[in-house]
Protein backbone atom coordinates (compact mmCIF):
# COMPACT_ATOMS: atom_id res chain seq x y z
CA UNK A 1 0.00 0.00 0.00
CA UNK A 2 2.60 2.57 1.16
CA UNK A 3 6.37 2.20 0.87
CA UNK A 4 9.14 4.42 2.23
CA UNK A 5 12.31 3.90 0.25
CA UNK A 6 15.60 5.16 1.71
CA UNK A 7 14.06 8.37 3.09
CA UNK A 8 16.43 11.13 4.21
CA UNK A 9 15.16 14.42 5.64
CA UNK A 10 16.86 17.47 7.09
CA UNK A 11 16.18 21.19 7.11
CA UNK A 12 18.12 23.06 4.45
CA UNK A 13 19.29 25.59 7.03
CA UNK A 14 20.61 22.76 9.26
CA UNK A 15 21.93 19.99 6.99
CA UNK A 16 24.08 18.66 9.81
CA UNK A 17 20.95 17.84 11.86
CA UNK A 18 19.52 14.68 10.32
CA UNK A 19 15.85 14.10 11.21
CA UNK A 20 15.23 10.97 9.13
CA UNK A 21 18.21 8.91 7.99
CA UNK A 22 17.92 6.31 5.21
CA UNK A 23 14.57 5.13 6.52
CA UNK A 24 12.80 2.32 4.66
CA UNK A 25 9.51 0.63 5.54
CA UNK A 26 6.47 -0.97 3.95
CA UNK A 27 2.94 -0.42 5.29
CA UNK A 28 0.17 -2.82 4.30
CA UNK A 29 -3.58 -2.46 3.80
CA UNK A 30 -5.71 -4.02 6.52
CA UNK A 31 -3.35 -3.19 9.39
CA UNK A 32 -3.18 -0.54 12.10
CA UNK A 33 0.29 0.79 12.87
CA UNK A 34 1.38 2.81 15.90
CA UNK A 35 4.56 4.89 15.61
CA UNK A 36 6.14 5.77 18.95
CA UNK A 37 9.07 8.06 19.64
CA UNK A 38 10.35 10.79 21.92
CA UNK A 39 9.38 14.41 21.33
CA UNK A 40 11.56 15.80 18.55
CA UNK A 41 12.27 12.36 17.06
CA UNK A 42 10.61 13.30 13.76
CA UNK A 43 7.26 11.51 14.05
CA UNK A 44 5.17 14.43 12.80
CA UNK A 45 7.71 15.14 10.05
CA UNK A 46 7.42 11.54 8.90
CA UNK A 47 3.64 11.79 8.88
CA UNK A 48 3.82 15.00 6.81
CA UNK A 49 6.03 13.26 4.25
CA UNK A 50 3.65 10.31 3.96
CA UNK A 51 0.77 12.76 3.52
CA UNK A 52 2.51 14.61 0.69
CA UNK A 53 2.59 17.84 2.72
CA UNK A 54 6.38 17.90 2.41
CA UNK A 55 8.89 16.03 0.27
CA UNK A 56 11.95 14.08 1.44
CA UNK A 57 15.45 15.45 0.92
CA UNK A 58 16.35 12.07 -0.57
CA UNK A 59 14.47 8.84 -1.24
CA UNK A 60 10.98 8.00 -2.49
CA UNK A 61 7.50 7.49 -1.09
CA UNK A 62 5.48 5.01 -3.15
CA UNK A 63 1.75 4.33 -3.17
CA UNK A 64 0.81 1.11 -4.94
CA UNK A 65 4.29 1.16 -6.48
CA UNK A 66 4.14 4.73 -7.85
CA UNK A 67 6.23 7.64 -6.56
CA UNK A 68 3.77 10.19 -5.12
CA UNK A 69 5.86 13.00 -6.66
CA UNK A 70 4.85 11.70 -10.08
CA UNK A 71 1.23 12.39 -9.14
CA UNK A 72 -0.43 15.72 -8.55
CA UNK A 73 0.11 16.02 -4.79
CA UNK A 74 -3.21 17.81 -4.29
CA UNK A 75 -4.93 14.91 -6.06
CA UNK A 76 -2.95 12.44 -3.95
CA UNK A 77 -4.04 14.13 -0.72
CA UNK A 78 -7.64 14.39 -1.88
CA UNK A 79 -8.14 10.80 -3.01
CA UNK A 80 -5.48 8.58 -1.44
CA UNK A 81 -4.86 9.80 2.09
CA UNK A 82 -6.91 11.29 4.93
CA UNK A 83 -5.45 13.10 7.90
CA UNK A 84 -6.22 13.65 11.57
CA UNK A 85 -4.12 16.57 12.75
CA UNK A 86 -2.99 17.08 16.32
CA UNK A 87 -4.35 20.65 16.26
CA UNK A 88 -7.62 19.55 14.56
CA UNK A 89 -7.41 21.95 11.53
CA UNK A 90 -11.16 22.49 11.58
CA UNK A 91 -12.88 25.50 10.00
CA UNK A 92 -13.92 27.44 13.08
CA UNK A 93 -16.85 29.36 11.59
CA UNK A 94 -18.62 26.14 10.55
CA UNK A 95 -20.54 23.53 12.52
CA UNK A 96 -19.25 19.97 13.01
CA UNK A 97 -21.77 18.80 10.40
CA UNK A 98 -20.42 21.28 7.85
CA UNK A 99 -16.79 20.40 8.65
CA UNK A 100 -17.39 16.66 8.23
CA UNK A 101 -19.36 17.19 5.02
CA UNK A 102 -16.20 18.72 3.50
CA UNK A 103 -14.35 15.44 4.11
CA UNK A 104 -16.37 13.21 1.81
CA UNK A 105 -19.74 11.84 0.81
CA UNK A 106 -20.64 9.75 3.84
CA UNK A 107 -23.48 10.86 6.12
CA UNK A 108 -21.88 13.46 8.46
CA UNK A 109 -24.44 13.04 11.24
CA UNK A 110 -23.94 9.28 11.28
CA UNK A 111 -20.16 9.72 11.52
CA UNK A 112 -20.39 12.33 14.28
CA UNK A 113 -22.68 10.07 16.31
CA UNK A 114 -20.23 7.23 15.71
CA UNK A 115 -17.47 9.24 17.45
CA UNK A 116 -19.75 10.25 20.32
CA UNK A 117 -21.29 13.63 19.47
CA UNK A 118 -24.98 14.33 19.91
CA UNK A 119 -27.16 15.89 17.22
CA UNK A 120 -27.29 19.11 19.26
CA UNK A 121 -23.49 19.27 19.49
CA UNK A 122 -23.20 18.53 15.77
CA UNK A 123 -25.14 21.72 14.98
CA UNK A 124 -23.14 24.05 17.23
CA UNK A 125 -20.31 26.27 16.10
CA UNK A 126 -16.96 24.47 16.36
CA UNK A 127 -15.68 27.05 18.87
CA UNK A 128 -18.47 26.09 21.27
CA UNK A 129 -17.05 22.58 21.61
CA UNK A 130 -14.36 21.33 23.97
CA UNK A 131 -10.94 20.26 22.69
CA UNK A 132 -11.93 16.61 23.02
CA UNK A 133 -15.13 17.18 21.05
CA UNK A 134 -13.22 19.02 18.33
CA UNK A 135 -10.85 16.06 18.06
CA UNK A 136 -13.82 13.77 17.53
CA UNK A 137 -15.04 16.04 14.72
CA UNK A 138 -11.58 15.87 13.11
CA UNK A 139 -11.68 12.07 13.25
CA UNK A 140 -15.18 11.97 11.78
CA UNK A 141 -14.05 14.23 8.93
CA UNK A 142 -11.08 11.98 8.21
CA UNK A 143 -13.29 8.92 7.70
CA UNK A 144 -15.94 10.70 5.61
CA UNK A 145 -14.12 9.87 2.37
CA UNK A 146 -12.88 6.70 0.73
CA UNK A 147 -9.11 7.30 0.98
CA UNK A 148 -7.29 3.96 1.46
CA UNK A 149 -4.65 5.46 3.79
CA UNK A 150 -5.44 7.16 7.10
CA UNK A 151 -2.72 9.09 8.93
CA UNK A 152 -3.31 10.38 12.45
CA UNK A 153 -1.14 12.56 14.71
CA UNK A 154 -1.97 11.90 18.40
CA UNK A 155 -5.69 11.31 17.65
CA UNK A 156 -6.59 10.37 21.23
CA UNK A 157 -4.41 12.94 22.99
CA UNK A 158 -7.32 15.09 24.23
CA UNK A 159 -9.78 12.30 24.97
CA UNK A 160 -10.63 10.53 28.21
CA UNK A 161 -9.68 6.86 28.47
CA UNK A 162 -13.15 5.50 27.67
CA UNK A 163 -13.63 7.72 24.60
CA UNK A 164 -10.07 7.04 23.47
CA UNK A 165 -10.81 3.31 23.48
CA UNK A 166 -13.93 3.89 21.38
CA UNK A 167 -11.87 5.86 18.84
CA UNK A 168 -9.23 3.12 18.76
CA UNK A 169 -11.96 0.59 17.96
CA UNK A 170 -13.05 2.79 15.03
CA UNK A 171 -9.50 2.84 13.69
CA UNK A 172 -9.25 -0.93 14.10
CA UNK A 173 -12.49 -1.38 12.17
CA UNK A 174 -11.23 0.87 9.39
CA UNK A 175 -8.12 -1.31 9.10
CA UNK A 176 -9.55 -4.78 9.60
CA UNK A 177 -13.02 -4.46 8.04
CA UNK A 178 -12.57 -1.73 5.46
CA UNK A 179 -8.98 -2.77 4.63
CA UNK A 180 -7.51 0.68 5.08
CA UNK A 181 -3.86 1.28 5.96
CA UNK A 182 -4.04 3.12 9.31
CA UNK A 183 -0.85 4.78 10.61
CA UNK A 184 -0.98 6.59 13.95
CA UNK A 185 1.72 8.68 15.62
CA UNK A 186 1.15 8.51 19.36
CA UNK A 187 2.52 8.67 22.88
CA UNK A 188 -0.37 6.54 24.12
CA UNK A 189 0.60 3.11 25.44
CA UNK A 190 -3.13 2.23 25.37
CA UNK A 191 -3.30 2.88 21.64
CA UNK A 192 -0.01 1.10 20.98
CA UNK A 193 -1.23 -2.02 22.77
CA UNK A 194 -4.20 -2.19 20.37
CA UNK A 195 -2.16 -1.74 17.18
CA UNK A 196 -1.27 -4.64 14.90
CA UNK A 197 2.30 -3.40 14.54
CA UNK A 198 4.20 -1.00 16.82
CA UNK A 199 7.18 0.89 15.40
CA UNK A 200 9.72 3.00 17.27
CA UNK A 201 11.23 6.04 15.57
CA UNK A 202 14.71 6.55 17.00
CA UNK A 203 17.87 8.09 15.54
CA UNK A 204 16.03 8.77 12.30
CA UNK A 205 15.01 5.15 11.68
CA UNK A 206 12.02 2.89 12.33
CA UNK A 207 12.34 -0.39 14.22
Amino acid sequence: MLTLENIVYYYKAQPEKMILEHLSRQFEAGKMYAILGESGSGKTTLLSLMAGLDIPTEGRILVSGEDIRHRNLNEYRRHHVSLVFQNYNLIDYLTPLENVKLGGRKDPMELLQLVGLTEKEARRNILQLSGGQQQRVAIARSIAGDAPILLADEPTGNLDESTALEIIRIFQDLAHTQRKCVIIVTHSSQLAEEADIVLLLKDGKLA
